[in-house]
This record gives structure tokens, sequence and C-alpha cells, in this order.
């Protein structure tokens, strides 16, 4: 039981949910690390789970440089650093927007009093097992904000220190849940949380020595002819409907022989599904590609943020943030490609031409 945090029921015997270590220990890099975490945890543990990484770690993280991030991990976090939220999972995918604004507009630092900056700072777990809505409404800054929350019930919550073995901490990582969809967490969900948590930090380590030196997971392919588009509003609404039909205009010319009858139909679907993912979820489209590599019709959409998209599942009540799933179906294969030395991710599509 940690000092001054309030009392839950009973533990649980059931530990079931708490498996993302494995994952962890099978992540090929630091963003493949943060993602594996609100994969696992979301919906099977939690509502939400966001991870906080200190600034100062983050970029060397992205630099790939071979000494500053062993300096890192010797030293404390420093009074009012920073906290980068490196990945973010909520049950519902259509909420996970109204978060990232929030997130944006009050950036969490080690100075705060609550939540993922305060136990980043103290080391110190916090454990609510029951919030009171005045808690929710004191990081709240305006009526604005105030009103977008109140779609996003906070009803328990845990926050825990991703500590090193050295005792060094990195950041944390938080788990919400919403009382219509899980009971409350319990003392049992906070230790095991805390394992969890351990287990990330030494992945961070361990993921970034890959990060630095690992060859790309899949090299792109040969293009025998490409294009690019880089738009001048990268997060302008509109960027969708200009990605299209910069696509319907470009693919023409990237033809070496006569197509099947639906491929445009499914460029039209598929690309507009990328840039708008990237415009709504991933901080804004940089650019975007065609490429015609032989067999197969490439399309890419980078944006400015490394987490991976997430894949949900089908729900008749909720129409929208299945995009994934529809490029699954239609697509030859998708994936994701990220570099350290760039800033967000690049996501593929195959379509075949055939």
């Amino acid at each position: 039981m940690h000092p001054h945090d309030p009392k839950g029921r009973a533990p649980q015997t059931d530990a079931g949910g708490w498996t993302a270590a494995a994952r962890l220990r099978q992540a090929s890099d630091w963003f493949a690390t943060a993602d594996a975490l609100g994969d696992e945890l979301v919906p099977a543990v939690a509502d939400w789970c966001a991870v906080h990484v200190r600034d100062t770690v983050v970029q060397a993280l992205r630099a790939g440089d071979t000494a500053p991030l062993p300096e890192l991990v010797t030293a404390q976090p420093g009074d009012g650093e920073l906290l980068e939220m490196v990945a973010l999972r909520h049950h519902d995918a259509e909420r996970e927007p109204v978060i990232r604004h929030w997130a944006a507009e009050i950036p969490l630092r080690t100075s705060d009093s609550y939540g993922a900056g305060r136990v980043t700072a103290t080391g110190v777990t916090r454990y609510l097992p029951h919030v009171p809505p005045t808690m929710t409404h004191a990081v709240v800054a305006s009526p604005e904000q105030r009103a977008r929350f109140a779609r996003l019930p906070v009803a328990s919550s845990i926050v825990v220190p991703l500590r090193t073995s050295t005792g060094v901490v990195l950041g944390a990582m938080t788990l919400l849940r919403e009382l219509d969809t899980h009971e409350a967490f319990t003392e049992h969900d906070v230790q095991a949380a805390e394992r969890l948590a351990r287990s990330a930090a030494e992945a961070l380590l361990a993921s970034w020595t890959a990060t630095v030196t690992a060859e790309p997971a899949l090299p792109p392919p040969a293009m025998e002819r490409s294009a690019t588009w880089q738009p001048p509003h990268p997060r302008n609404a509109s960027v969708s409907v200009e990605g299209r039909n910069w696509a319907r205009r470009t693919l023409p010319e990237l033809l070496t022989r006569q197509p099947r009858r639906d491929l445009y139909d499914d460029v039209d679907l598929v690309f507009t599904e990328l840039i708008s993912n990237a415009v709504r979820h991933g901080g804004g489209l940089r650019e975007a590609q065609l490429a015609n590599n032989g067999d197969h019709l490439r399309m890419v959409a980078a944006d400015n943020d490394p987490r991976r998209p997430a894949v949900r599942p089908r729900r008749a009540d909720q129409p929208h943030g299945r995009g994934m799933r529809l490029i699954e179906a239609i697509a030859d294969s998708w994936g994701v490609h990220r570099h350290h030395t760039e800033v967000g991710k690049r996501v593929w599509v195959d379509l075949p031409f055939d």
C-alpha cells in the first residue's frame, strides 16, 4: 500500500490482461515499445492508457546518439521538465482526438502537483480507486475544455513511474477506467501496473539500442515510377479531398500497363483513409507518395506522430474510427515505417495492379 493513497477493494485473484511484458521484450524499437503498452492494456485492463516520457529522454531516443542516453538514465528528472505523450490508447477511437487536443493545450511537466508530472518527479505511484469530479476540473483550464472533457468520464486511475533497474524515472504510465465498462482498480492492479511499468522502462532502454542500430524492418521496394505531394496546409481538413484529387491526376502517369478496373476506386478509398488518419490522429500530413513497384501500387502517408495507428474492433454503433480495418480488407499488405532520425511515421499500403 502506498502512503497517502486511498485504500482500494480486496485484491482480485485473476491477473488476466496484464500480459504485455512479453510483447515489450519483443519490440523492435522504442516506438513499438510504447505502442505495445497501449495495444495490450486497452481495453483488456483499462479504458485509457497514456505513456509520458521525459522530453530529454525522447530527444535522445529520436537522435539515436550513443552517448546522451546512458548519461540521462543516471540523472533524475529536472524540476519543470516537459513530458511528451509517446503513446495513447482509448477504447473508443472517436475520443482520442479530444484527449490529444487537451494534452496539446496543457503540456505536462515534472513541476505539476498531479498526474504523470508529479509521479515522474517523485517516483511515487498515485492510485485513486474513485476519482472525484473536482480533481478532473482542476486539470482542465477553460470552460471549452471542460465541456469536451465531460465526454470522457474518469472514474478510477493508476499512475505509475517508468523506473529503470538503476532507480531512474524515465516518465509515467497512466491507466484510467470508466465504471460503465470496468470495476474500479484494486491494489492488486496497482502492483501489476508497477511490475509492467518496470518492464516498460527497461524495454525502452533496450529498444533504444535497436532503434539506433537496426535496419528498417521492411526496406522499400525498388520503385519504377513515383510521385510525391506535400500539402500547403498539413492540418487542414480539406487535405483529404486535395490528396485524393492529386492521386487521381497522378496515377495515370505512373501506370505502365492497363490495371484492373476497380483500382481507381480502391485508391480513392484507401488514400482518403490514409490522409484522414494523418490529419486527424497524426498531427498533420507531411507528405504523400504514390509509387509503382511493378506488381503493386504503393501509397504512403507521412505524418508527425510516431505512434502506430490503432486497428479498432468493428462496432455497429460507431461507424467512424475503423479506417485501418477497411484498409486491411482491401490491401495486399500494409505497415508502418519509422526511423529515429525522422519525426513521425510513414504508413504504407500496397494495392495489386491485377
